[in-house]
């Protein structure tokens, strides 16, 4: 059951990474900011699911999970401000 709940949770997270780089570069000024921000947003979710990922003492596909999890978690908040600006251009 725990690993079903990681699985999910992953796969929520890894979908804000996915559209958090997908929305990166039609929200920047210059053609080399999207770059800059993948590179840092890349860095910064390999950091920290290394990190989380050696917290925990578990083995296997749960170790992945939780590494996986931690590289996506990073990229939420960047997903729902550019989510937010890309609704506020809607309107």
């Amino acid at each position: 059951m725990q690993i079903i709940l990681m699985f999910l949770l992953t796969t929520a997270t890894l979908a804000a990474a996915l559209y958090a780089h997908y929305r990166t570069p039609y929200h920047t000024s210059t053609p080399q900011s999207p770059w800059f921000v993948h590179i840092f947003l890349g860095l910064l979710g390999l950091a920290f699911g290394w990190v989380t990922s050696q917290l925990y003492p578990v083995s296997g596909l749960m170790k992945v999970l939780i590494f996986l999890c931690s590289f996506g978690i990073v990229h939420v908040p960047a997903a729902a401000i550019l989510f937010i600006k890309r609704q506020q251009k809607r309107q």
